[in-house]
């Protein structure tokens, strides 16, 4: 047997031996389950985790690094993520530094990548959505265009008109209209809505102008639609509001103004829309989550400047796919965020998880720390 064999055997047991004698007697350390509101309210958003990208799921354990083995592939990581999407299971998020959408696979434990070959190659990945088909859409907004890719980073076209009304300045938030095959890009420097078909990509109409009034907008960012009825809501960032329009871009009702209270926004950016019609406003200078109902009042809100689970540092994209989970892009945390919106399709779903979720009691520190939030806000 040779030397460097003798080494890792003495190393090994050392670690298991040291490992036993820790754990030994000890309970296990609680899991604090993390949820809004606290008891006795109702809860209503679970926290569910984060994700960062490759490094979630490999790199370089402590027991390589004693044992001495070489270092592994470095792991691709989120740096600025902004735009959020999810669907069949995995989460989609663009990276305006690394220039790609990380395709991150939490059953699988694996990572992939769009945008980062030659071929539909991406600069300023912001909006994304995908299809019922599993085509990607990435809004570009350095190349003014939407990319379409396969689920396997394929490019399939590109959406966009090198002239004329059709033509995207600063391409931001995309949305789908599946039922109308319509996608919605909101162009941040035309301050317009601008309609596409997902069919062939023709333009078909917009909506809006520059302007302080119902039905205009001041660099509009991000859009998201109510499955429901097709409703559409609009950030319109510079004016401090989300407006409400109709599938044709009809003004319904606008609710939001510049504030640093709940319920008014300060620098507002991502947003989506649950199965009851809840709308869903991170706000980056808030570092939080606000819930309205579809009249614009305010119900909830979630999260506060920090980097532990449920706490924010500048939030950009946001989505809320059709499973009513909320995807959030951290964006200075490096990480998206996911939380489930324990809606009454899904507690009847998982009657034994939300019971568990009720009959909970946190820690008097989660109740502290809720309490100094509250206060504060």
């Amino acid at each position: 047997m040779s030397s460097k064999v003798i080494v890792r055997f003495f190393i090994l047991l050392f670690i298991g031996t040291f490992l036993y004698s820790c754990g030994a007697g000890k309970k296990p350390q609680k899991v604090e389950k993390i949820f809004w509101p606290l008891p006795p309210e109702e809860p209503r958003i679970l926290y569910l985790g984060s994700y960062h990208g490759e490094a979630d799921f490999k790199g370089r354990s402590a027991l390589d690094v004693l044992l001495g083995e070489p270092d592994k592939e470095v792991p691709r990581n989120l740096i600025k993520p902004y735009g959020v999407a999810g669907r069949f299971g995995k989460i989609f998020a663009g990276d305006t530094v690394t220039a790609v959408v990380f395709v991150i696979d939490p059953k699988n434990k694996k990572v992939s990548f769009i945008g980062d070959k030659p071929m539909g190659k991406l600069r300023i990945p912001v909006g994304i959505e995908i299809d019922r088909n599993g085509r990607v859409y990435v809004a570009d907004a350095k190349q003014q265009r939407v990319f379409v890719y396969d689920i396997k980073g394929k490019l399939i076209t590109t959406i966009g008109e090198p002239e004329g009304p059709g033509l995207m300045q600063r391409p931001a938030g995309i949305a789908l209209n599946e039922r109308l095959n319509r996608i919605y890009v909101v162009d941040v420097l035309d301050h317009r809505v601008k309609v596409y078909s997902i069919k062939d990509g023709s333009f078909l109409f917009s909506f809006g102008k520059r302007g302080k009034e119902e039905g205009t907008f001041n660099f509009p960012t991000n859009i998201a639609i109510d499955r429901r009825n097709g409703n559409i809501a609009v950030v319109d960032t510079m004016n401090f509001r989300v407006q409400l329009f109709n599938p044709e871009g009809e003004f319904i009702r606008s609710f939001g103004k510049l504030g640093v209270v709940p319920g008014t926004f300060a620098r507002p950016k991502g947003v989506g829309i649950d199965s009851e019609g809840h709308i869903y406003v991170a706000d980056a200078a808030f570092n939080n989550i606000q819930i309205f109902d579809d009249k614009g009042r305010l119900l909830l809100f979630i999260g506060k400047f920090g980097f532990g689970p449920g706490e924010f540092n500048l939030p950009a994209g946001l989505y809320v796919d059709r499973t009513d989970k909320l995807y959030v892009a951290d964006s200075m945390n490096k990480r998206v965020q996911v939380f489930q919106y324990l809606s009454e399709r899904w507690k009847k779903k998982y009657p034994e998880k939300y019971q568990e979720i009720k009959m909970y009691k946190p820690s008097e520190k989660l109740k502290e720390e809720t309490k100094v939030k509250s206060e504060k806000n």
